[in-house]
């Protein structure tokens, strides 16, 4: 076979030496290569990332920039040339540190889009393989498994019930089975190839062995989609509200800005120096960094996350995090190690047995349960204490795995003139379903009940013989074992948990294990109080559930619909919700929750794709660190904001008094524009690098909504009035006493220099006082005082600068009162902090 546009009428054979692969060993790694080569990986052709020029043009595109050139073009027309030369210097410098900034927040994202890269099993040399779905090529065999996202289009080699949901490629809803058997003529419709597979769908149910077709841009997905692996943009709570900010300030702005010096002409000013200077104000006034600096602060946080071994999906997820009270999390592989190791089986009678089972026909019957490519790992932990079937394993005939929401699992084989269903699930109902003797029922329901107290794992197993399938009822089943298996608790889970509650979150354990299993693991970790089992949350309300999910921390035999109520409960008590869990049951609640969490290692890829974060280790105690960093990346960012605003209206407020007052204005244009470009550069570096308070997790959750409609603006007002009132006092006293309005503009220039860089020291930390933490704690702040004091130095004493800044000589006497009016109108918020600190040891 030469053509491969018909690729699923053709024969395997035909197929496998197209491809020169092997139907057994997949292909050798020197033909991995060679297929690369000839038929393209895994992979689609991103958007280049676009070039220094285009940025460059693209931002000084940008609002802010096209005043800064109207500014400079005004000046030229004025005939102030060396005005005109320093705006088109300021705007390159402006429109270069923002690309520093946008290229640094995009190299983190990217980053992280490469650490969240999807997985595909593969079978390559013989050997079964986990490598990145984007390193796949024509010719390769992967596996398929529930849960997993089809990562290729594909001919089905081998299948075990494979049931496929291609909505999000046809738009057809229902799931379709899936048959490697299956003949299909060349004319197929896309739903119509029951023996292939395709890009972008989702296994639901089965397992299946795929010869990979097509890749990239050349599957069905590929065609529709080219840009299908490139991160969409989103914007954020945070984002979103400040882009709005932002929008709403830049009408004030624009007014404000434009009264100020229409008054000054009015009341006799230069009107060529008042056009400038309303230039110059509007590009002080408009509020273009606050969006900036959540996307940085978020960004930053994503990557100091995924140290943690948290991956981010989507930057709301890191932003959601610090919002968190109530994480919703499984047993299995995060409270407990996920170690699972078979503890002995249970027989009918009550024997009990240390390890495998010799009897050949016992030990069968277990394994004919467990799927070939299972990923979880109590299957893998019988699997592994059983041993493989000797020879080929007969394959299913049906499937039907726990995602249809029950308790158990069929898999269904051709026997004689019948069919022989090997179950696992859910002990009690296997129990209860089978052909025992009542005693031996109710033997073994107290040894299920035993060694659940002891917060063990306990799985059954049984088979039956039926004319025809039957998969959906139970009934005379002949038992064969109960497994029982233990996962000892993760060390640290008990002091996460306990440091967690003092930070204001919950921690709710929903697993669909046994109730006494779940009651002594959560006992071991501190969760102390009755356990709510699913047939009990069906008998309740909504409003009687949210009453009782605030009393209750462990939840067990709970199904995929019970566990999105108890999401929707814990939001309607008005809780934020991280929801961590691993299977395709799961992932309506991920995708419910404020936040969820899928885990890395058993997590299917439809859980992975429901959620805004990865755990990679599936550890529960990484979560203490991720909400931490969370509630970190949004007090950088409150504080960030808080300290824009309030430079802002700092500089605003110095006009009015000399406006009030008919004087010149304290600031030249030029002084406008710088003092904007440092302000912006302290916002977005100094804030969104700063450590974490030392009480960030001995507080509750803030509510940033709040802080912002309300808190923001008395903090505002209350830092930002010391350095405003200093700085008019300082130059109205100057100009009065000197008449030199250079000198008096220079020194209200030096002051807010020197005073922005004060200020941002002292509000970085809310309560650890500076010199407790170190001056030097965070570098860029220390650059920049060193940077502010080299500024002032320079411009005040190189004749050179002068007329380029608008600036002059300061007297010694001058420079005394500057540092005074620095000191005592920005460090009292140290010596609050001080007095706080110590108090608070004292009373410790």
């Amino acid at each position: 076979m030469t053509d491969l546009s018909k690729w699923w009428a053709g024969s395997i054979s035909d197929l496998v030496n197209y491809y020169n692969t092997d139907i057994r060993t997949g292909l050798s790694e020197m033909q991995v290569q060679k297929n690369a080569e000839r038929f393209g990986k895994n992979t689609f052709a991103e958007i280049k990332p676009t070039s220094t020029f285009s940025l460059l043009i693209e931002g000084m595109k940008s609002p802010m920039m096209l005043l800064l050139l109207s500014i400079a073009a005004l000046s030229f027309i004025f005939s102030r040339f060396l005005e005109a030369a320093v705006m088109v210097f300021v705007v390159m410098a402006y429109v270069f540190i923002e690309l520093i900034n946008k290229a640094r927040t995009d190299r983190t994202l990217k980053q992280l889009k490469a650490l969240a890269q999807p997985t595909s099993t593969v079978i390559r040399a013989g050997n079964k393989l986990e490598i990145a779905s984007s390193e796949l090529v024509a010719g390769d065999l992967i596996i398929l498994s529930s849960g997993v996202r089809v990562p290729v289009d594909g001919r089905i080699i081998e299948s075990k019930g494979l049931v496929v949901d291609e909505s999000a490629l046809t738009g057809e809803s229902t799931p379709l089975r899936k048959d490697a058997e299956s003949e299909v003529p060349e004319e197929a419709s896309l739903p119509e190839r029951t023996n292939s597979v395709f890009s972008g769908t989702v296994v639901l149910d089965g397992e299946g062995t795929v010869l990979v077709t097509a890749v990239g841009e050349k599957s069905e997905f590929g065609k529709i989609a080219r840009e299908v692996q490139i991160t969409e943009k989103e914007n954020t709570y945070l984002q979103t509200a400040m882009i709005n900010l932002a929008k709403m300030l830049a009408v004030v702005a624009v007014a404000v800005s434009l009264i100020i010096p229409a008054i000054g002409v009015l009341r006799g000013q230069d009107f060529q120096q008042m056009i400038i200077t309303w230039l110059a104000l509007t590009f002080l006034m408009v509020p273009g960094q606050p969006p900036i600096i959540i996307t940085m602060a978020l960004a930053l946080a994503s990557f100091e996350l995924a140290k943690e071994n948290v991956i981010t999906k989507h930057l709301r997820g890191t932003e959601t995090l610090g919002f968190v009270t109530v994480v919703v999390t499984d047993k299995t592989g995060t409270v407990t190690e996920n170690k699972i190791h078979l503890k002995k089986f249970i027989f009918a009678e009550g024997d009990k047995l240390e390890q495998s089972p010799e009897q050949s026909d016992l030990r069968e019957k277990i394994l004919l349960s467990l799927p070939e490519h299972s990923k979880d790992p109590t299957d893998e932990a019988v699997l592994e204490a059983l041993g493989r079937i000797q020879g080929k394993k007969p394959s299913p005939y049906i499937f039907a795995g726990f995602a249809r929401g029950q308790p158990w699992r069929v898999l269904v084989y051709k026997k004689d003139n019948g069919f022989l269903h090997a179950i696992a699930g859910k002990p009690e109902i296997l129990i209860n379903s089978s052909n025992l003797p009542e005693r031996e029922k109710e033997k073994l329901l107290e040894i299920l009940e035993k060694e659940t107290a002891a917060g063990e794992r306990v799985v059954a197993y049984a088979v039956h013989i039926l004319e025809k399938p039957e998969t959906d009822k139970l009934k005379d089943l002949d038992f064969v074992a109960l497994a029982v298996l233990t996962d000892p608790v993760r060390e640290g889970v008990k002091e996460a948990i306990a440091s967690l509650e003092m930070a204001g979150v919950k921690t709710i354990i929903v697993t669909g294990d046994h109730p006494s299993t779940a009651k002594a693991v959560a006992e071991k970790i501190g969760l102390r109080g009755e356990v709510v089992t699913g047939d009990q949350i069906d008998s309740l309300k909504d409003e009687e559930l949210a009453e009782v999910i605030k009393k209750t921390g462990v939840f067990a035999r709970v199904a995929p619909l019970q566990k999105l109520r108890l999401i929707k409960a814990l939001q309607a008590n008005g809780e934020k919700v991280a929801m961590i869990g691993d299977g395709i049951n799961d992932a309506a609640a991920i995708k419910s929750a404020d936040v969820g969490i899928a885990m890395g290692k058993v997590g299917t890829d439809l859980a992975k794709e429901s959620a805004d974060l990865v755990l990679t280790d599936d550890n529960y105690i990484h979560i203490l660190d991720a909400i931490a960093n969370g509630r970190k990346s949004l007090d950088n960012f409150q504080k960030g904001i808080t300290y824009y605003l309030t430079a802002k209206a700092i500089l605003l407020s110095i006009f009015l008094t000399p406006l009030i007052l008919g004087i010149p204005f304290p600031l030249n244009p030029i002084h406008i524009i710088i003092v904007e470009l440092l302000m912006d550069l302290a916002s977005s570096t100094i804030f969104v690098t700063e450590q974490k308070e030392p009480d960030l997790l001995q507080r509750m959750p803030e509510d940033v909504q709040k802080y912002l409609k309300s808190t923001m603006l008395k903090k505002i007002f209350v830092n930002g009035i010391g350095l405003a009132s200093g700085i008019t006092v300082l130059y109205t006293f100057l100009y009065y006493q000197t008449g030199d309005l250079v000198l008096a503009q220079t020194a209200a220039f030096s002051t807010w220099l020197l005073g922005h860089i004060c200020l941002a020291l002292n509000m970085k930390q809310r309560e650890l006082p500076l010199l407790k933490q170190g001056i030097f704690s965070n570098r860029f702040a220390s650059l920049w005082l060193a940077g502010m004091i080299v500024l002032t130095t320079a411009m005040t004493n190189i004749p050179t600068l002068f007329p380029y800044l608008k600036t002059t000589f300061l007297p010694l006497w001058v420079w005394e009162i500057i540092l005074i009016v620095v000191i005592a109108t920005t460090f009292w918020i140290e010596i609050k902090k001080i007095f706080r600190f110590y108090i608070a040891k004292t009373n410790f």
